[in-house]
């Protein structure tokens, strides 16, 4: 089997959604998986040792300059696996999988989707390549259509694929994105009692949490003036942001004392998450989040943090209130918000544990050939 990506660069995503998937299905059906990846020229060498290191069985390419040239990449396919038997392939994403299916290498393509891809260019990604952006609808039409078998991250967006390009077929599977294989889910009252003294937090405080980016779908309008309601109603609530200085800033000016920024290493995160009491994802309303399955919300509950998540918001909006792991943020009472208890946390990292390790995906990733 092969595991096709295109213009994805290796980090924590890489890691979790790609390299952890290949190493599942190779150990889960004992099957030789090779990821072959197009990655950007630029850093080439580096990124390349990168993905070899941590999963040997690996063909990593230079990819064409620029994606309006994504074409071109079918030719270096061809001639970097020339002798390539016929075996089926998980492409993940409108590129990945139409380089695939226009090779003819291959006796199955399934499209690995990751959300809406049409929708995200109208949405938040026009200005990168207008020319894209409007071929974008049919791109993302023949990904879907002319593949052999889908993976959808939500429900929701084979919904979108029933509306848009009317998709009626059945052969797919939904598996939301799951966590990182090295990811250890387990409470200790010590340690989270530990890094809130070393990040200055007390007892009584209740802490919020918000990890993330600053790109447009992450909604920072939203994240602002959630916490601007929250932190007029309770004195008791803290901010811990952890992304990179510039976008906490705008916060920690507006409330001085009561927003702490930390950029640590990937591996670091979740000791950090879990000093907090409560996961933000608090998003707009674009087509685009109602389809998502943002890799953070397993990581929140993962952390044992109850989600304050947006209407709207994939299947996890539902998720939350069937499971009792959070609730919606437009409906939160902040001045009677309390610390969650250590069994609440402990309960909560079940709901992770059960919903969002790989290995609860065993039959949905059979069925895809």
């Amino acid at each position: 089997m092969i595991y096709l990506t295109y213009n994805d660069a290796p980090g924590g995503i890489y890691q979790g959604q790609v390299i952890d998937v290949c190493s599942f299905l190779e150990d889960t059906y004992h099957e030789r998986v090779t990821l072959v990846a197009f990655i950007s020229a630029r850093g080439f060498f580096a990124n390349r040792r990168k993905i070899k290191k941590e999963y040997p069985h690996s063909i990593v390419l230079p990819m064409y300059p620029r994606i309006e040239n994504w074409k071109k990449n079918i030719g270096i396919l061809r001639m970097v696996l020339p002798f390539l038997r016929k075996e089926n392939v998980i492409a993940r994403g409108v590129f990945a999988t139409l380089i695939a299916r226009d090779s003819m290498k291959f006796a199955k393509v399934c499209f690995d989707a990751r959300g809406a891809y049409t929708a995200e260019w109208e949405e938040y990604l026009a200005s990168h390549s207008p020319a894209l952006s409007n071929e974008m609808r049919i791109l993302e039409s023949r990904a879907l259509l002319e593949s052999d078998s889908r993976i959808a991250v939500s429900q929701k967006l084979v919904d979108y694929w029933k509306t848009r390009f009317n998709y009626q077929f059945l052969n797919h599977v939904v598996i939301p994105c799951t966590l990182s294989s090295d990811l250890e889910i387990n409470y200790s009252a010590e340690k989270v009692s530990t890094t809130r003294k070393e990040l200055g937090i007390n007892d009584n405080d209740i802490v919020l949490t918000y990890s993330g980016s600053s790109a447009g779908w992450q909604s920072f309008k939203v994240l602002e003036e959630t916490i601007t309601k929250a932190f007029t109603q309770n004195p008791s609530l803290k901010l811990l942001m952890l992304c990179n200085p510039e976008t906490a800033k705008p916060l920690q000016d507006k409330f001085p004392g009561r927003v702490i920024q930390k950029w640590v290493n990937e591996k670091d995160v979740q000791n950090y998450l879990r000093a907090a009491d409560y996961g933000l994802l608090v998003r707009e309303d674009s087509v685009t989040n109602q389809v998502s399955s943002p890799v953070k919300f397993g990581e929140y509950l993962a952390a044992g943090l109850k989600v304050l998540i947006s209407n709207n918001i994939g299947d996890f909006s539902e998720f939350v209130q069937d499971k009792n792991c959070g609730m919606l943020a437009d409906i939160v009472n902040w001045t009677n918000l309390q610390r969650p208890s250590a069994e609440e946390k402990k309960n909560i990292q079940l709901v992770a544990e059960t919903f969002f390790r790989k290995k609860n995906y065993t039959e949905q990733y059979k069925k895809l050939f």
